[in-house]
C-alpha cells in the first residue's frame, strides 16, 4: 500500500499544454493494491493518454451513470467555473470512449464547470478497457477519499458496490479503507424513510439522529420523530432518550424486578450503556437490577449487522 506521495516536478509538453504533476509513490514494507482497487491504480496514476487526442468536445461527454454524488454544490462549482476561466484546466478529466462521444470516468466537477465557464473544450486522458465495475469503484473511492460524499451518498455507493462487485462489508471496507462497521452503519441508514434520508442528505439530521431513529418500530414513528428534532434542535442523546420511551411497550400493571424506566437508570449504567452502544455501533439497552443482576440487550437489523456485532464480539482467530 502506498502511504504517501512525492510530488518532485510537473512535465511540460508542448502539444499538450497543461501541467500534470508527476506522482512518485513512496513505496512501504507492504505493497497491496487491493484497497484501492483496479480504479485509482490502473486508470489515475499514468497520465499517458492512450490515444493522441488531448482534448474533448464538453458537448460529447456523458456523465459517469454510477456516479455516487446526488448532489453538487452549486457555489462550489461557480467558484470552480471562476477559477477555470482565469487559469484553464489544469487537470485533464479522465473518459471512456462510447458510441456517439465519450463517458466520465472521473472529474464530473471540472466538467461540469466547464459547462458553466462555456469552454467547447476540455483536456482529457481517453482510456480504454474500463468497465462498468472500474467505473463504479473508481467513482466511489475517488468521492470518499475526497469527503465529498453525504452519509445517504456514500451508504448508496457501499451499497451499489456490494452488489455490483459481489462484495461482503468486509471487503467493500478494505477497499474504501475503513472499519467494517463504519460500512455497516452507513448501509444501515437506507433503511430510514425516504423523508429522514432526505433531512440527513441536507444536514438538517446528523448521521447519529439516523442511528437513533433507526430503533423505532415504524415509519410513521421515524418520521415524527424526525420533524420534532428538526424543530427543537434536539441532540442525538435526547433523540435516543426519546427513542427508548417510544419504543418500550407500557403494561399496566406489570412488575419487573428489572430497571428498565429512563429516570430508573443510573449514572453509571447509563454511561456503561452509552460505551457499549458507541463501540458496537448498535442501539443497547442495559437493564440492571438488585444484587447487579440485570441483562444487556443488543439490537441488529439484518444478517449483516448481526455478523458485524458477532465479529466485534467474538473475534475469529487468526492463523
Amino acid at each position: 500500500m502506498f502511504t504517501g506521495v512525492e510530488l518532485r516536478c510537473s512535465t511540460w509538453n508542448t502539444a499538450y499544454p497543461y501541467r500534470i504533476p508527476r506522482i512518485i509513490p513512496k513505496p512501504t514494507h507492504r505493497m497491496t493494491s487491493k484497497r484501492l482497487g483496479r480504479g485509482l491504480g490502473s486508470l489515475i496514476q499514468d497520465p499517458t493518454p492512450v490515444t493522441p487526442k488531448n482534448e474533448v468536445m464538453v458537448s460529447e461527454v456523458r456523465p459517469n451513470p454510477f456516479q455516487p454524488r446526488r448532489v453538487f454544490d452549486p457555489t462550489g462549482l461557480e467558484e470552480l467555473r471562476n477559477s477555470i476561466l482565469a487559469h484553464g484546466v489544469m487537470q485533464p478529466v479522465v473518459v471512456r470512449q462510447i458510441e456517439g462521444g465519450y463517458q466520465l470516468v472521473s472529474g464530473e466537477r471540472r466538467w461540469r464547470a466547464s459547462r458553466l465557464a462555456g469552454l467547447d473544450v476540455i483536456p482529457a486522458v481517453i482510456r480504454e478497457g474500463v468497465s462498468d465495475n472500474d467505473m463504479l469503484e473508481l467513482a466511489l473511492v475517488e468521492n470518499v477519499q475526497r469527503r465529498d460524499l453525504n452519509p445517504i451518498e456514500r451508504g448508496i455507493a457501499y451499497r451499489d458496490m456490494m452488489k455490483a462487485l459481489d462484495l461482503t462489508q468486509l471487503e467493500v471496507a478494505d477497499r474504501v479503507g475503513l472499519k467494517r462497521s463504519s460500512v455497516a452503519n452507513l448501509v444501515r441508514l437506507l433503511d430510514l424513510t425516504d423523508k429522514v434520508q432526505g433531512l440527513i442528505a441536507a444536514e438538517s439530521l446528523t448521521m447519529g439522529h439516523g442511528r437513533a431513529l433507526l430503533g423505532l418500530p415504524t415509519t410513521d414513528a421515524q418520521d415524527a420523530l424526525a420533524d420534532e428534532i428538526v424543530k427543537q434542535d434536539l441532540s442525538v442523546r435526547q433523540t435516543e432518550g426519546f427513542v427508548r420511551e417510544l419504543s418500550t411497550p407500557k403494561v399496566a400493571g406489570a412488575r419487573d424486578n428489572i430497571v428498565t424506566a429512563e429516570s430508573e437508570i443510573v449514572p453509571w449504567a447509563k454511561a456503561m450503556e452509552g460505551r457499549i452502544r458507541e463501540a458496537l455501533g448498535t442501539k443497547v439497552s442495559l437493564k440492571n437490577g438488585p444484587k447487579y443482576k440485570g441483562q444487556i440487550v443488543i439490537h441488529y437489523y439484518n444478517r449483516d449487522d448481526l455478523e458485524r456485532i458477532y465479529d466485534m464480539i467474538a473475534p475469529r482467530e487468526e492463523i
